[in-house]
């Protein structure tokens, strides 16, 4: 009995098991069915889901789209009001110029510049004798007015001398002038007082009358012109001295006069002297400038300069120290003790 007992229970114990078994798998089965389903229902809603977005993305972007074109159009930004006055501004400089340049071009009767005269001058040739007769020789004269100051240039000599022009009684524009005229020692405007005419054009050529009632055959007429110094060729090598270097000055009351050697082998004279003109009793200034190139040894000098022909002057020097003597006057060095107290 016991046994069987025994035996029974082992029985219903393992068909407990198998059947308990049994609904576990059976229930594994459902649960991986139902996850499954799941997976599936969520899948599907996902697309259900992507989809809505999508198609509300397609709503909204479209009615961006109207919006954005129901809005109005940006207004253009306006342009600065300050470049209004800077473009009259440059306009009004522009005209200016103009004006001023066809002023100059057509229209200008002033004296500034540079002026071309020819004079027919007497001299003695060259190889004339003392009983032949003298010859006209054209002279060029370069006038160059500038202010107050006017210069007479021949060849490379140049006068210096002042002018004025003023209204006379009868309201004409006349001209007085100090310039003594190196060749003829005289004023170059002898008669005082001449009329002035500035007529042409930068194009067809400017002209200056001057003329005077004292004398019709008296009357000048320059041509505007530039001025370009004739060439003095070097015959000879060029050996500088450098006891002579520099710029040398004599002055005493009523002459002021000075030589310049350079060490390229140029040179510069120029003299200021007040004296009485031997003709006219008259006094008279003489201011010029000689300028040419030098050779010099051991005791002379000698300039090469131009003056309605090749020219040239000896001088003969003997240096000491600071002090130049110069055909026998004192000229000091500039910067140092005055030639009368060289002395």
């Amino acid at each position: 009995m016991d046994e069987n007992k025994e035996f029974n229970n082992e029985t219903v114990s393992e068909e407990n098991v198998t059947n308990t078994e049994a609904e576990a798998a059976e229930t594994a089965a459902e649960v991986t069915e139902a996850a499954e389903d799941a997976a599936e229902a969520a899948e599907e809603a996902a697309e259900e889901s992507a989809e809505v977005i999508s198609e509300a993305d397609t709503a909204f972007g479209e009615e961006l789209a109207e919006v954005e074109a129901d809005a109005p159009a940006e207004a253009p930004k306006k342009k600065s009001l300050i470049m209004k006055p800077v473009l009259i501004a440059a306009g009004i400089v522009i005209v200016v110029a103009l004006a001023a340049l066809v002023i100059r071009l057509f229209f200008n009767t002033g004296l500034d510049g540079t002026w071309h005269y020819v004079r027919q001058v007497p001299m003695l040739a060259s190889d004339a004798t003392s009983d032949e007769a003298v010859e006209n020789v054209d002279v060029d004269y370069y006038f160059t007015f500038s202010g107050s100051e006017v210069k007479a240039t021949i060849g490379t000599v140049t006068s210096k001398g002042t002018y004025e022009v003023h209204k006379n009684d009868d309201g004409k524009s006349v001209m007085t002038m100090e310039l003594t005229d190196l060749i003829t020692s005289y004023n170059f405007l002898p008669y005082g007082e001449y009329e002035v005419n500035v007529s042409g054009n930068a194009f067809t050529g400017r002209k200056l009358t001057l003329t005077t009632a004292s004398d019709e055959s008296a009357t000048i007429e320059m041509t505007s012109a530039s001025y370009s110094a004739p060439e003095i060729k070097r015959e000879n090598d060029f050996t500088p001295v450098e006891s002579i270097q520099g710029k040398w000055i004599f002055n005493q009351e009523g002459y002021d006069l000075s030589y310049e050697f350079s060490k390229d082998g140029t040179a510069t004279y120029h003299e200021n002297v007040s004296q009485m003109n031997m003709y006219t009793g008259a006094n008279m200034t003489i201011d010029y400038t000689i300028e040419g190139i030098y050779d010099v040894n051991d005791t002379s000098i000698t300039m090469h300069f131009y003056y309605t022909k090749d020219s040239s002057m000896d001088i003969t020097y003997q240096s000491d120290g600071d002090t130049l003597y110069i055909n026998g006057f004192p000229f000091v060095k500039e910067g140092t003790a005055t030639s009368a107290e060289a002395e």
